[in-house]
Formats: structure tokens, sequence, C-alpha cells
């Protein structure tokens, strides 16, 4: 009875009060009994309960959180990490999942379930409408940079970035000249297929499959996107997908001479970037983070250290996620120098670069 009134409580409360003033009010009121009466609300932790479970697909779904007071504003294309101790031994699961849809009070994640992976076997078996999870702030440098021409190019569970930003397209005034490709193995398969169907008449979509009958089939492997779209070179590219897929765009398009310094890339795995490395550099390194008017110097015996590590021992923070080069967080651009590591075009992932020139300057 009480869960329930909380249910019906929760929405209320955010919507009519927002989560400023939730905050305040909520810090000012801390005390063990608040806190046990409920800790969705009287917490210092950014948590969400689930409202609702959509089934997307056989093996994909939608799971809508409601953040508490703590989650801030998010830009479509950016994703949450979520924590959860799965096995109950005190050593939580962490994973980086994409806001597929934002609301004005609710947002959500859509979840392929992998047959090897924890958190997503998890949360199809158990994830259900009122249950709290542990979540982050919104993350990461996925988003819309108001270029005039766009190509959205995803696969499989990749379309979710895609789709949150091309959704939020929906609401502007003046909008952007769009292309979307979406690969995806069969129709049943698709994510999103009835949303996407309903606005293919603008020509703007275009759906193709891998495993598909010959008769029905409409598909562009990446050796033929120039066919699809002559226009490719003009447009700002935001790609997403399984790791086999982007690296076969990715080797595309440098094939045929595309500009990756207008490449966009949301990844979860390492990313196997197309430019080539530069020699290590062995000496002092000066860096300019030019948006904070910061500078430091890295001395010549931790140039081992990636530059998120450098900056760290230079009392220097950067907003970061998972250290390892894959969430994409942490990614900036660099505007002169040369370093070694995650680098794509002009952007680089400051978590697994190293420096690699007497003097770097980084966005």
């Amino acid at each position: 009875m009480l869960n329930n009134m909380k249910n019906t409580l929760h929405p209320w409360v955010i919507k009519k009060i927002g989560r400023d003033w939730l905050e305040y009010v909520a810090s000012n009121t801390m005390n063990v009994a608040t806190e046990a009466f409920d800790p969705f609300i009287w917490t210092y932790d950014c948590k969400a309960k689930i409202v609702e479970v959509r089934q997307e697909t056989a093996d994909t779904k939608t799971f809508v959180l409601l953040p508490n007071q703590h989650f801030k504003q998010p830009l479509p294309g950016q994703h949450i990490e979520l924590t959860v101790d799965i096995d109950n031994t005190g050593t939580p699961v962490a994973r980086c999942y994409t806001l597929s849809e934002i609301q004005q009070d609710t947002v959500s994640i859509t979840v392929k379930q992998n047959p090897d992976g924890k958190m997503s076997n998890w949360l199809h078996k158990y994830g259900r409408e009122g249950m709290i999870l542990d979540i982050s702030s919104p993350r990461g440098q996925f988003v819309y940079r108001d270029q005039e021409k766009i190509l959205f190019i995803s696969a499989g569970s990749g379309i979710t970035p895609c789709y949150s930003i091309y959704k939020a397209f929906e609401t502007q005034i003046n909008q952007p000249d769009v292309a979307f490709y979406y690969r995806s193995r069969t129709p049943d398969e698709t994510i999103f297929r009835q949303q996407l169907e309903q606005t293919k008449n603008d020509n703007s979509v275009d759906i193709s499959y891998s495993r598909h009958s010959e008769e029905e089939k409409t598909s562009y492997l990446p050796s033929q996107l120039i066919e699809a779209y002559p226009d490719i070179k003009e447009r700002h590219i935001y790609l997403c997908g399984p790791e086999p897929f982007k690296n076969d765009v990715l080797s595309y398009l440098d094939d045929i001479g595309y500009d990756l310094n207008n490449l966009e890339v949301e990844h979860f795995a390492p990313l196997q970037a197309t430019s080539q490395s530069v020699d290590s550099f062995t000496g002092e390194v000066s860096v300019l983070l030019k948006s904070k008017n910061i500078r430091f110097v890295i001395d010549a015996k931790d140039n081992d250290k990636t530059l998120l590590e450098a900056a760290e021992a230079n009392g220097v923070q950067f907003e970061h996620g998972c250290r390892s080069g894959m969430c994409g967080t942490c990614r900036t651009n660099l505007v002169s120098g040369e370093v070694n590591g995650q680098q794509l075009g002009k952007s680089i992932y400051p978590c697994a670069t190293y420096p690699a020139s007497a003097e770097l300057v980084i966005e």
C-alpha cells in the first residue's frame, strides 16, 4: 500500500515542485527517519525509479525511468551509468546505457539482451515498475552540435543515441538537413521500427536488413553508402553500432577521403581508430586546456601516464567515466600538437591517450 502511494507521489512531487526545490527541501530535512521512510527522495545519491517497461523486440526492452532530484537535465545522445549489486556480493556491476528518449520528467534506456551480458540479463529478468536503481547524471559528448547537414549511421542497439537526437529535432523550429541510415538483421529485430516507419514518408530514413529475403532486401553495405548518399562528404556523420559494423564504416570513410573531423562516434568498447600513431615523446609537455584557460606541465617522467592521469596529477579535472576509452565521456578535441592512443580525426579520448609532442592545445 505504501509503495503504491509512493509510486503515485514521486512523479507528482517532481513535476509540481521541481528537482531544484526538491533537492533543497530534502537536503534540509535529511535524517534517519526520512531516509528510512523514502530513500528515493531523502538521499544524497542520484537514483531513478522504473515507471514503465515496454517490449520493443523479442530481446529488447525500454525502461522508462523517473530520476530523483539529483539528476541533471540531459542532452539527446548522452548516456547514464547504471550500477547494480547483481550478485549481492558488495561488488556492484556498472554499465553505460544511452538515453533513448528524453521527456519532461522521465528518461528511457533501451536495452538489448546480450546472452553474455550480466546487466542486460538482470534487467530483462528482474527490472519492473517501482524498482529503484542507482544511476549517474548524464554523461557523454555524442550530442548535436548545430551542423546544417547530418547523416546518422547506426546498427543494432546502436540506434539509441542517434534516435534520441533525431527525435529531438521534431521540436525544433529550424531543423537541419537529416538523413538516417539504420542497419538491422530482420524487420522483427528492428528497434523503434514502428516509429521509424512513420517517418519514412519524408525520405529521411532508410532501414536495411542483413538477414532478409532477397526479394524484400533493401540493403546498403558500408561500401555502398556513397551511392545512397552522394553528398556524404558534405554531411556531419553520427556513427554508433556494433564494433565490426563501425570499423567497416570507418575503413570505408577513410578510403573515400571523408574528413574524420566531421565524424562523431559513440562506442562502448575501445575504438579502432583509422589515424596513424606518432612516435612516443620523452620530454616535458606543456598542455593548454583552451576552454578553461588552464595550463599545466607534464613532467618527462610522467609521459607514461594518460592525459587524464597527468591532468589529475596536476590538480586538473576532466569529466570522465569508464577510464578505459569506452564510454566517450571524456572525449574532447585536439587543437594542436600530437598524441598517441585513442584518436579519430581531431577527437581524442584523454583517458586512453598519451602526449606525443612538446606542446598540446586541447579544447
